[in-house]
């Protein structure tokens, strides 16, 4: 089989394109990895909630059952959520 110079400059051309779409992913992937590099892990609050409930994110499933401050918290956190107050959570 003879390539013609036809077909062999639609697969150079065809190869070229495919060299900068990968080029404009590989630069696409590395802006977004320096833009999740710059947010902040942690969110800084006053609400102590907040803070305590980040505490007990980190803790493993064993602990969590034994921790009265997370199970509190996470109590709270549910209260706030579904906007109950202490009434009605009781009424449960």
């Amino acid at each position: 089989m003879k390539l013609s110079a036809e077909t062999t400059l639609k697969g150079i051309a065809i190869a070229m394109g495919a060299i900068a779409v990968l080029m404009v992913a590989v630069e696409f992937q590395t802006a977004l990895e320096d833009e999740r590099a710059e947010r902040p892990e942690a969110v800084v609050s006053d609400d102590p909630l907040r803070a305590t409930l980040q505490r007990c994110r980190t803790l493993a499933q064993e602990e969590l059952e034994t921790d009265t401050t997370c199970q509190a918290a996470w109590e709270e956190n549910r209260r706030r959520f579904f906007g109950l107050t202490s009434d009605d959570q009781d009424a449960e």
